[in-house]
């Protein structure tokens, strides 16, 4: 064979290489999917100065919190007693305890208007996500945050978004917070002391080493209607606008929740509180 025929034989073989590994990594790659989404869409049900995680136990101890799913939730709940409770969810066996601090106009509590939590793939194999496990509670946000450059999550209404409550917003609109929150778990721990440490944020769509396991992605959306656009008066029960917080404790049925990851979030869905995504029954 001459020197050219060699040539081109390796430049051939070269490329045959480089078409099967790209095979395989496109093999690897999830397909494309506009949403790996399921929701919670639930109605307040009470308002308490209770946090059965930060406080367990001591009823009363806390700045006052709005609860939605399980009406039960106080001081005194666990994740094993919220299993298989009743729920404001649309979901009903969705028994998980919500709960954020109240928001206040004037002194008078605010009540939210449809709040949503989603649970989303924070990385990108969305395929890889899996359940949240039984005994699971994680706390969002920091209560003790005074830095509006530190809030990771933002207050908008038409016109703003910002870390701090609008001047206004225009008459007939509602002034939605929002806020997302880790979901790399260490595979180990279903709290800890901060009630944060065992959960990381994915780095360019990937769990960082020491917290492997993607969880859903948990993403508050609470609108708060304003009547006349007025925001004069806000107050969170915790402070400023910037010490929005939030806490889960899981009570799904665990079948129901292991379904609806693989059918909503692995299915590339975009499910409603119901669990039904109708453009991709």
């Amino acid at each position: 064979m001459s020197i050219r025929l060699r040539a081109l034989a390796a430049a051939a073989a070269a490329l045959a290489t480089l078409v099967g590994v790209q095979i395989a990594h496109a093999a690897d790659d999830p397909p494309h999917a506009a949403y790996q989404e399921m929701h919670a869409d639930c109605t307040v049900n009470h308002m308490l100065s209770d946090d059965p995680i930060v406080f367990p136990g001591q009823a009363g101890a806390s700045h006052n919190h709005t609860f939605i799913g399980n009406p039960a939730t106080n001081a005194s709940s666990t994740p094993q007693s919220l299993v298989g409770g009743a729920t404001s969810c649309e979901d009903s066996l969705d028994a998980s305890g919500y709960w954020f601090p109240t928001l206040f106009q004037d002194g008078v509590a605010l009540t939210p208007d449809k709040p949503v939590v989603y649970y989303k793939s924070g990385v990108k194999d969305y395929r890889t996500v899996q359940p949240f496990p039984a005994g699971f509670k994680l706390l969002v946000g920091d209560a003790r945050n005074m830095d509006p450059a530190a809030f990771a999550g933002n207050w908008k209404c038409p016109g703003y978004t910002g870390a701090t409550f609008p001047a206004s917003c225009p008459d007939g609109s509602s002034l939605v917070v929002r806020l997302q929150a880790p979901s790399c778990w260490d595979g180990v721990h279903l709290d800890s002391a901060d009630h944060k440490s065992y959960m990381a944020y994915p780095v360019k769509g990937v769990c960082p080493a020491d917290h492997p396991v993607p969880l859903p992605m948990l993403e508050t959306k609470i609108p708060y209607p304003m009547h006349n656009g007025n925001t004069a008066g806000l107050t969170l029960a915790s402070g400023p606008a910037y010490t929005f917080h939030y806490d889960f404790m899981n009570g799904w049925d665990p079948a129901r929740q292991a379904y609806l990851v693989d059918y909503c979030i692995h299915g590339g869905r975009q499910c409603n509180g119901y669990g039904v995504d109708p453009k991709k029954p």
